[in-house]
């Protein structure tokens, strides 16, 4: 994982190779890279390699401790204090696929694809964030059956020619930039949806540790 910064834009790579899969370091250093920025910045997640992110990573717990540090993660990118643009070169699975649903800009390569497995490993949170890329019923749909939605089903507002993907992301993020920060701060605040779907996705992570209880 690294992070660097080119005057106000911030850009912070997943690097964990083979497949950027999210552990508890990676989740932890989302937070904390989050937290660092301020309104006037604006950050661009990218990956390294042939896939955006394999979304948790399978050796590590994914309905206990490790939940909740992958849901402060998360929320942490809906409530970052700057703007945030991800560029997703490939397959976005679980976290992976929130990751990029929780951005302002979403963009992900026309010839990747996203899928949440997460019925499939035990939890069932995702559909607050899910819902900010995907109609909710859909994202209901999507949710229950794991399918894979392939990312040219998005459109073109997310969905980039893989070549132009960087492009894309470095416009939209100087695009950003280029605003008066007062007014962007103030419009991603006002508009209060990035809150909503934190607190959506809070209520979910909730409701599904009490489940026993």
């Amino acid at each position: 994982m690294r992070v660097r910064r080119e005057g106000r834009l911030v850009r912070a790579t997943l690097d964990r190779p083979p497949v950027n899969a999210l552990d508890t370091a990676a989740y932890r250093w989302l937070t904390e890279t989050c937290a660092g920025m301020r309104p006037d910045e604006c950050l661009l997640i990218d990956a390294a390699g042939h896939v955006f992110s394999a979304g948790h990573d399978r050796g590590e717990d994914a309905t206990g401790g490790g939940l909740a540090v992958g849901a402060a993660a998360l929320t942490a990118v809906l409530r970052c204090p700057a703007p945030v643009v991800v560029a997703a070169q490939g397959p976005a699975v679980g976290a992976g696929a929130l990751l990029l649903a929780a951005a302002d800009v979403p963009l992900i390569a026309a010839d990747a694809w996203l899928r949440l497995p997460e019925l499939d490993v035990g939890v069932t949170v995702g559909h607050g964030i899910l819902s900010r890329l995907l109609p909710p019923a859909t994202a209901s749909r999507v949710l229950l059956t794991s399918e894979r939605i392939p990312a040219a089903l998005l459109g073109d507002a997310v969905a980039r020619p893989p070549d132009e993907l960087a492009p894309s992301a470095e416009d939209a993020a100087r695009t950003l930039l280029d605003r008066a920060p007062g007014l962007v701060s103030l419009a991603r605040r006002s508009w209060g949806e990035r809150e909503r779907a934190a607190r959506a996705y809070e209520s979910e992570v909730a409701a599904f540790q009490a489940r026993d209880h």
